[in-house]
């Protein structure tokens, strides 16, 4: 069985810190590819994102010269609210002799209880969760872990071994709406498309 990692977020925009991220566990874990899925419709996410289209061509000139990682719109083919169980059944669905791994941060792990389906997918899944550098990132960890064995859910979990690099999309937004600079916090193709676009700019 293949091992494929699920790399799933709004980036908005992917910076530097989401390519550690997928670089590590795809190390880490030994995967084969890691799939890259831009959220289309997040059912929990309160900010105004980019539209799918800028976002998921962004990811795409991320991470084009890795030959590991590989975009997927799959949730925009979807379409509706992009809930994490329906991805993952129609990812199962195209590839069928998977060993999955889902690559997330802290924060969103920490979210884990809540999500739906979150019992369906904690059987078929190991979560590779990446630390927060404000957070015990272990100790967090296990909470959850403990939370859900409490409802009856087993959870195959893992730390990834990141260094510590402190980059949120909210910043770099931030740093785009007051015109200041974000060389060296996504990557050049990604800067270039932004300036182009005139993305995350207060009109």
């Amino acid at each position: 069985m293949q091992r494929i990692g699920i790399f799933g977020g709004s980036f908005n925009p992917v910076h530097w810190g989401h390519l550690l991220i997928a670089e590590t566990a795809r190390e880490q874990a030994d995967l084969a590819q890691v799939l890259w899925l831009p959220t289309y419709n997040p059912p929990y996410k309160a900010q105004i994102l980019a539209s799918f289209d800028h976002r998921y061509h962004m990811v795409c000139q991320a991470i084009a010269d890795h030959p590991k990682f590989k975009a997927s719109n799959i949730e925009a083919q979807r379409g509706g609210k992009s809930y994490a169980l329906m991805t993952f059944l129609e990812l199962q669905r195209l590839y069928p002799t998977t060993e999955w791994f889902w690559i997330l941060g802290m924060d969103a792990f920490q979210q884990l209880p809540y999500w739906h389906g979150d019992r369906q997918l904690a059987a078929h899944i190991t979560w590779l969760v990446a630390p927060r550098p404000q957070l015990v990132a272990s100790a967090s960890g296990q909470q959850i872990a403990l939370q859900m064995a409490s409802q009856g859910i087993v959870l195959q979990w893992q730390m990834l071994m990141t260094p510590a690099v402190d980059l949120s999309s909210s910043a770099i937004r931030d740093r785009c709406q007051k015109g200041q600079s974000i060389r060296y916090r996504v990557p050049e193709p990604v800067r270039h498309y932004i300036s182009q676009q005139n993305l995350y700019r207060i009109n």
